[in-house]
């Protein structure tokens, strides 16, 4: 069996080798289970590479572990309505590291039960086969109004968020029908003594609607956020608490695929996933900055 997975991942690679990636290094091809993966997480310190698939998909937190493979921790408590992203923090004072699923995947823009689920990993282990210490943190947009609103005011999906220091930083999918090429900033407090998610700024990223709608995000040891679209990753930095000042870096990939996930795996080393779509995708990929 070892032998003939050995062999076919020498065949993908082979053949991905072959194509025209632009900026980006092929790394693997990602497992059937991952076609539709939509965020990845990975923890400092640790080898372990933590991804979800979005809508239609089982509430399932896949991990990868270099030795074990693939492996998979299921949330019976919990629905995956549209898991898009995932963040991870770790507790100084107390030494735990939580992840966060981000339940914001909102396409119509009239889902009133955003959520995102905290679950402390720090005692996970390969052999546990449930999520458990699960803590639910609702979320509500403080400037939307009606559930959906008209088509030109579709701010309210999300795919990309961070948690940074104290709050979690909300990055829109801009569905607007009068697409400007700006994503709407939010910020929430991370200790769940708000659900409402407070408007911050506009940041302008690309104005073609097809290559400019934020996919992704992640934050490095410096806070440095990278977000991602389908061929390009942003790099926000210098930013205050509630983004009055920041500046903002454009990275071309020159290669278009529908980009779904983005991790800093080093401070300047960024992984980069794709959905699989028919016999393209389904791929990760790593971007030196």
């Amino acid at each position: 069996m070892k032998v003939f997975q050995l062999l076919l991942f020498t065949i993908l690679f082979q053949n991905a080798s072959c194509q025209d990636y632009g900026k980006l290094t092929y790394l693997e091809h990602l497992p059937e289970d991952l076609e539709e993966i939509s965020g990845m997480e990975s923890i400092e310190g640790s080898d372990l590479l933590y991804a979800v698939n979005d809508s239609g998909n089982e509430p399932v937190l896949y991990l990868y572990d270099q030795e074990l493979g693939y492996y998979e921790l299921t949330a019976p408590i919990l629905k995956n309505n549209d898991w898009e992203d995932l963040s991870s923090y770790t507790n100084t004072v107390t030494g735990k590291t939580y992840l966060y699923i981000a339940d914001l995947g909102n396409n119509k823009n009239k889902r009133k039960d955003l959520a995102i689920y905290e679950v402390d990993i720090t005692d996970l282990e390969p052999k546990d086969q449930e999520l458990v210490n699960i803590r639910e943190i609702s979320v509500f947009y403080s400037n939307q109004k009606d559930f959906p609103p008209k088509k030109k005011e579709r701010f309210y999906d999300c795919e990309a968020f961070v948690r940074v220091e104290d709050y979690f930083y909300f990055f829109s999918k801009n569905r607007s029908s009068d697409f400007n090429g700006k994503t709407q900033v939010y910020r929430l407090k991370a200790d769940g003594t708000s659900n409402n998610a407070q408007f911050l700024v506009e940041i302008e990223i690309c104005n073609d609607s097809k290559d400019c709608l934020i996919t992704s995000a992640d934050v490095n040891s410096h806070g440095e956020i990278a977000l991602l679209t389908s061929d390009k990753v942003f790099i926000l930095s210098n930013y205050d608490e509630d983004f009055t000042n920041y500046d903002i870096e454009r990275h071309d990939l020159n290669h278009y695929s529908q980009k779904e996930s983005i991790i800093y795996k080093t401070d300047n080393i960024l992984w980069i996933s794709d959905e699989q779509t028919k016999k393209t995708g389904g791929n990760l990929y790593q971007l030196k900055l």
